[in-house]
């Protein structure tokens, strides 16, 4: 902490003058740094403070009670924002106006008095400006009370009625998001995106734009995937030395390396994904802001349901500044998403800084497992309490299930089958559904695959054999499965095109007349398929629409049989 002395040796010799009669004292000193070290030593002694504080107003107290209880510094703007700022003046309009005899409100009281002083100190956002009590002064001061000291980040609620889900599922879906990249030629960059990308998300338990951006780029930051040139696209490849033994682990250890590389990435940014903001570009640390909610939770009591609000409201109070270096609220344009309004100032904290933390409360921290949320309210679990250094990570072995293989072919797989394994069935078996979210604290939800000619014909261009596929599935269903199955799996290896099913539907004139339009009308002739009979062809179903709009244009109103419903191409 900067000593007396050298703060005041910054001054204006006027103004260290003033300082001197507040606590009358008269300086002989005409030099400004001889004159700041005796007047630094005139008041450093327990005596003159002692005097000085009895004469302080009770709200003058208080706001040296902040600085004490905040280790004698608070970032500038936070603690004029409170208590005013100080007017900015030389000599002549200081010996004009006299603002120590009458001072605009608490700092400049303070300030005149040499009880407080600016300084700069290098943080990790930057160079940043604090109001400090001075070292060898701040040791005079009386110390703070003990409640005063150490206030709870926010308050006590009730239990919710409702409640999110206590089972970590983010390992399910990443693993998932490994699983169709290990089959698909495409670039997740498309994952990061602030948008729908509706193919994968459906496969998601949780399907949240933000949800699914934050598990792409942690596979990203945790060197599980990465792109890759090829021809002309980027295609992303998963590391495969990496990926295994990454699956293959507990939850525990995957649900550890989710949350602490979510503490520390650079690339994803909660701010671009809160509700109700866009800008150009995003300016932010989002580091910044995750150390500010870290740091608070890290007072808020095991095992108590706490307030979002009560939490938020105390970061506004001790540290509203987190990620505006220099408490800097005019630099960055964000705009409100509904009215395109330029968002400056700090009067819209709580649509930016209050909006983005209320998003990270109940978003990553919840979707981790590091949090359960509920109707505003949220309560830490044994692995948010990891994360903050105030108990160890939980390192219990993950239940051992068996999948299930019915004599149609569905495989159900539950939740705490080895993300490897799912993974490896996902590269023979055609994807049916993922379980639904639970609330419970365990899972017993379980993911549908389909064995299927397509996919049994994907995997063996990837060197999968039959022998394996049965292999695998003997053991993985506790040798559970089906023999008709084994069956299946065998003769489809020895003759895989014996019976072949097409997906069509069937087209059938009953006039002749109005047959030999079709078959000479070229809009509609082409998409008729093989004759199945007099006057009758297949059609594609893809094919239906196309074929529909060429009757239509011939006049043709077709009538579908045993179908009632009336939302038809």
């Amino acid at each position: 902490m900067q000593a007396l002395a050298r703060a005041l040796a910054d001054y204006d010799l006027d103004l260290i003058q003033i300082i001197a009669g507040q606590w009358e004292i008269k300086l002989l000193a005409t030099d400004r740094k001889a004159a700041a070290e005796e007047l630094a030593e005139a008041i450093a002694r327990p005596e003159i403070a002692q005097d000085c504080w009895a004469r302080l107003t009770a709200d003058e107290q208080n706001a040296l009670i902040d600085l004490l209880v905040n280790e004698g510094r608070i970032p500038y703007f936070h603690f004029t924002r409170r208590y005013g700022e100080i007017r900015p003046m030389g000599p002549a309009r200081r010996e004009r106006e006299k603002p120590w005899l009458e001072p605009e409100n608490i700092t400049e009281a303070l300030y005149y008095r040499g009880l407080i002083v600016r300084m700069f100190e290098n943080t990790p956002a930057g160079a940043q400006e604090y109001m400090v009590i001075p070292g060898d002064l701040r040791d005079l001061l009386p110390a703070p009370t003990a409640e005063r000291v150490k206030t709870p980040p926010g308050y006590a609620v009730a239990p919710p009625r409702r409640l999110s889900s206590a089972f970590p599922i983010a390992p399910d879906d990443a693993a998932t998001l490994l699983s169709y990249l290990r089959l698909r030629q495409i670039n997740a960059r498309e994952w990061l995106a602030n948008a729908p990308s509706e193919v994968i998300d459906r496969h998601l338990r949780r399907p949240e734009i933000a949800y699914r951006a934050m598990l792409a780029q942690l596979l990203y930051d945790l060197s599980l995937i990465a792109d890759e040139e090829l021809l002309t696209q980027v295609v992303t490849q998963v590391n495969r030395d990496a990926a295994r033994p990454w699956l293959e682990a507990p939850r525990s250890h995957q649900i550890r390396s989710l949350a602490e590389t979510w503490a520390s990435s650079l690339a994803w940014n909660e701010l671009a994904f809160t509700h109700g903001l866009e800008a150009d570009q995003w300016s932010n640390d989002p580091r910044l802001a995750r150390r500010a909610l870290l740091d608070a939770l890290h007072d808020v009591p095991v095992e108590i349901w706490w307030s979002v609000n009560s939490l938020v409201d105390h970061i506004k109070r001790t540290n509203p500044d987190f990620q505006r270096p220099g408490g800097d609220y005019r630099s960055w344009f964000l705009r409100d998403t509904d009215s395109g309004e330029i968002m400056h100032g700090f009067e819209y904290w709580d649509s930016i800084e209050g909006a983005m933390l209320r998003f990270m409360i109940e978003g990553p921290l919840a979707w981790m497992g590091l949090i359960r949320t509920g109707r505003g309210a949220f309560m830490l679990t044994e692995a948010g309490l990891a994360l903050l250094e105030r108990a160890e990570w939980p390192a219990l072995p993950d239940p051992t299930p068996h999948v299930r293989v019915d004599e149609q072919g569905v495989i159900s797989v539950p939740v705490d089958v080895s993300r490897y394994d799912r993974l490896q069935i996902g590269r023979f078996a055609a994807w049916i559904s993922a379980p639904p979210v639970s609330v419970g604290s365990r899972d017993d939800g379980v993911y549908q695959y389909r064995l299927t000619p397509q996919a049994i014909q994907r995997s063996a261009a990837d060197g999968i054999t039959m022998t394996h596929i049965i292999s695998f599935l003997q053991r993985a269903s506790g040798q559970g499965l089906p023999n008709n199955v084994v069956k299946m799996l065998n003769q489809w290896q020895e003759a895989p095109s014996e019976v072949v099913v097409e997906d069509v539907v069937i087209l059938r004139a009953k006039d002749l007349s109005v047959y030999e339009r079709l078959r000479k009308n070229e809009r509609a002739s082409k998409w008729l398929g093989d004759p199945v009979g007099p006057q009758a062809h297949v059609v594609a179903r893809e094919n239906l629409p196309a074929l529909m709009n060429a009757l239509r244009q011939m006049g043709i109103l077709p009538l579908f049989e045993g179908h009632e419903k009336d939302d038809w191409p």
